[in-house]
This record gives C-alpha cells, structure tokens and sequence, in this order.
C-alpha cells in the first residue's frame, strides 16, 4: 500500500490552513500598521544645534540602547539650518512634549521668525523690554484760586465767588492733568521653556512742571473769611489803586519698582497663563507753589503808596509705598503673527505719606525798608508744618498689549495702561480756604486755615509703545 495519498492530504490541509490564518488576520494587521502611521504623523522632531555635550549625551544614549531606531528629524519649512543636528528626546520632556512649544503658533502662522528656537541645552532665556510711556497723572483738582472781574467793578465786590461778573481765571477744575513722558525698562529672565522665570522692572513718569501766570489789571485770590461768614478775596491788582501778578506753578512725578517671580500655571497650544509674586515699592510727589505780587500805587489809609507786597504759599506731599504683588498674564499668539498680551497686578501693604505747607510775606515800605513774617493767605501759621500718617493701601494696575516681531530678536509693539493708588495724598487734600485774618495779620478768631489730613484715590493711565529684544 502506497504512502503517498495521505502525505499529500496533510500538506494539503497544513497550506489551507495557513492560507485561512492569513485571510483572518489581514484587518488587525491593517489596523495596526495605520495607528502606526498615525502615531508617527503625532510626533514632531525638532532640529536641534549640536555641542559637545550633546553629542556625548546622544552617543552614550545610542550605545547603551544600539538596537533602537532614531527616525530622522522633520523639519518644518520655516527652518533653513539642517547641519549638524543631534536629536536629544530625553530634553524635551519637562516642556510638554513640544519643546516650548516652538513649533506651534509662531512657526506656522510666521509669528516667530527663523532660527528663534533654542537647543535644548539653553538653561536661560534673557529679554530686555523698553516702554516709552505717554501717561496722564490724575491732575489737580484744585479750588477756585485766581479770579477776575470787569474792570469798573467795586474793590469790596472784586473777584469775590458768587458776584456778577466774577470769573475763576486758575482752579475751580482739575489741572496739569496733560500727557506726559515716562519710560519703563523691564529685564526678564526665564528658563528655556519659560515656564517660569524673574522680572524686574522700573517705572517712571518724569518731574513735569506746568506754570500759569497773570498781571492783568483786575486780579484776585477768593477765600472764604470766616470772620463775616461770607465769600471775599484778597486783591493782587485793581485799576483804582493796586497793581500786581500772580503765578502758580505745579509739579508731580511718579516712580515704581517691582521684582517679580513668575510661574507658568496654565498653558495651550497658542496660550499661556502665568502667576507672578513679589514686592512692589511706588513713588507719588506733588507740589503746588503760589507768588503774588502786588505794589499800592495810591495810599490806602495807612499804607503809604509804593508799599509792595510779595506772598508766598506751598503745598507739597509726599507717598512712599512698599508691599506685596502678586499679578497674572496671559499672553495668546495668532497666525498672522501677532501677539496679545493682558496683565493684572494687585500689590497691597503701608502707604507712608507726608504733607508739608510752607508760607511767608514780605512787606517793604518805601525809606522804612523791608519785613518778612510766617505765612502767606492759604498757607499761614494756623496750618504751615510737616504731616506724615501710615495707612493701608492697595495699588491695582491692569494693562494690555498688542505685539509683532520686527526681526529675529525684536518684538515691537503698543498697548495701554491703567493704574491706581488708594489712600495717596495729594496737593488739593491740604489746601483750606478758608481764612481767619489776611496777611500779615496774626491768627485770630478760627484759626484757620487749618490742616486735616486726608487722602483720596490716585489714577495714572495712558498709552505705551515699546520693543522687546530677546538674547
């Protein structure tokens, strides 16, 4: 009997099944090799510049683990450097996977130009921010200072508030609240992710000084005088019998420092939310000083005439703040290229402030020369000193601002700004106008005018442009 038949039968049946094996499992080998391209195309290489260090680290990695295939780097179109590039994976972990996410936002959209990512080596980023402020200060809210009548009008009735004819020439409004120019210089350093990092940063709107001026020939100065309960006003000039001047000049200036540390707590594709802690210290100065001139061209009982007087009021304040900060900012990148960026900061601590009021009058009398006494009108005995009082203070500041890059390491951009300080004192708080006696009289009856100290609410806001080079 002949072996053959059943030899061939098994061969037979062996080759069918394989053949039904391979048949089945088709689909998983299908399914397989298409989330193996899938995952392949998830997977971003970027180019790297090779060092020594990592060439080191890359050939003891490829040592250790010679059977592992490195796939080569795809390089994104945006970047034209391709030589010696190591890939390094191990140094892309601790920046989610994407490396600052470099290759997101701003290569694609052309927002960050070429060759602006770093090796991964890179511990530090360094960026150096300028700002030209144009700022408004908040201004002066002062009272009716200087005014005016029509020439005819009775010196008892003269630029007396609430009279016919009267006009307020200085006050009565807020003052010296004009744009002005101030800079803010900002040095940051982050970690390569810049994830997180330090800021520190200066701010400051220069002394600027306004001055008004005014010899027509009707002048006066309104107070109230609590002697007679009523309005009244010391006269600089009239027609019948005084001539003079008057001229005011203000200042303020405001100064801020801040070191901030910064930590990335919220992070997207295109968006970063980062907290920031730390100390803040601000500066607020303000002056006010008053002249009057005036020279009696005719005798006025007894004032001789060419008797001239010339009195003097001032008004400074001084805030000194020093407490804590804590701030957000979100920045968000677009595909054409620019950038937003919004910030909060909310510092809080002790706001020391100080009030100084300063007068005097000098009186010459013609052949009888020449005396000066303590006190002007608004600044007089009753009130002329130093004040200082600590309070709590809070100084919120918000700001936002819209960015491109102008070239691989400058960013320029505009943006606005808002911010404000509570229990700050300012000129307009020490000024009192009411009056007892008028000069050189000695203080009597009220004792007025008088100092309370009191504080109000600072603003500060305008816009900024500004350029960030990054190194």
């Amino acid at each position: 009997m002949s072996l053959a038949p059943p030899r061939l039968c098994r061969w037979s049946l062996l080759l069918c099944i394989c053949l039904i094996n391979a048949w089945c499992l088709r689909p998983m080998n299908a399914a397989a090799e298409q989330n193996s391209a899938e995952q392949s195309n998830r997977v971003t290489w970027r180019p790297v510049r090779a060092t020594k260090a990592g060439q080191k680290r890359a050939a003891a990695k490829n040592a250790g683990n010679a059977t592992k295939n490195v796939q080569p780097a795809a390089y994104h179109p945006e970047i034209t450097e391709y030589s010696d590039v190591v890939i390094d994976d191990s140094s892309f972990g601790s920046c989610d996977g994407y490396g600052c996410d470099a290759m997101g936002c701003d290569a694609m959209g052309g927002g960050m130009p070429r060759n602006r990512i770093r090796a991964p080596f890179s511990n530090l980023n360094y960026r150096i921010q300028a700002d030209y402020l144009l700022w408004s200060l908040g201004g002066f809210d002062l009272p009716a200072l200087v005014t005016t009548s029509p020439i005819g009008t009775s010196a008892a009735t003269a630029g007396v508030l609430n009279q016919n004819g009267t006009t307020v020439l200085f006050g009565d409004e807020e003052v010296a609240d004009d744009l002005r120019s101030g800079v803010r210089l900002t040095l940051q350093w982050d970690n390569r992710c810049e994830s997180e990092g330090f800021d520190l940063s200066f701010t400051g709107i220069f002394d600027d000084n306004e001055t008004f001026r005014d010899s027509r020939s009707l002048l006066a100065r309104p107070v109230f005088d609590t002697g007679v309960g009523a309005e009244s006003a010391l006269l600089v000039s009239h027609p019948d019998f005084l001539s003079g001047s008057i001229s005011a000049s203000m200042e303020s200036s405001l100064y801020a420092f801040d070191v901030m540390r910064r930590q990335r707590i919220c992070t997207a594709f295109c968006d970063n939310l980062d907290l920031s802690f730390g100390y803040r210290h601000g500066r607020l100065d303000e002056s006010l000083r008053m002249d009057q001139q005036s020279t009696f061209t005719q005798a006025q009982g007894p004032i001789v005439s060419g008797t001239s007087q010339s009195l003097s009021d001032l008004f400074e304040t001084e805030n000194r703040f020093h407490g804590a900060q804590f701030g957000l900012r979100y920045q968000s990148r677009y595909r054409n290229g620019l950038h937003l960026t919004a910030n909060g900061k909310l510092a809080f601590g002790v706001n020391q402030a100080e009030a100084r009021i300063r007068g005097t009058t000098t009186t010459t009398v013609p052949g009888s020369g020449s005396s000066t006494t303590t006190g002007g009108l608004l600044a007089q005995a009753t009130n002329i000193g130093d004040y200082d009082q600590s309070d709590f203070t809070l100084i919120p500041e918000f700001g936002i601002t819209l960015s491109t890059y102008f070239d691989r390491n400058l960013q320029i951009g505009i943006g606005y700004n808002v911010m404000v300080w509570t229990n700050a004192i300012q000129v307009e708080d020490t000024i009192d106008r009411n009056v007892s006696q008028f000069p050189p009289e000695l203080p009597t009856g009220t004792q007025d005018p008088s100092f309370d100290f009191d504080s109000g609410t600072f603003v500060a806001h305008g816009l900024n442009f500004n350029a960030v080079f990054a190194f």
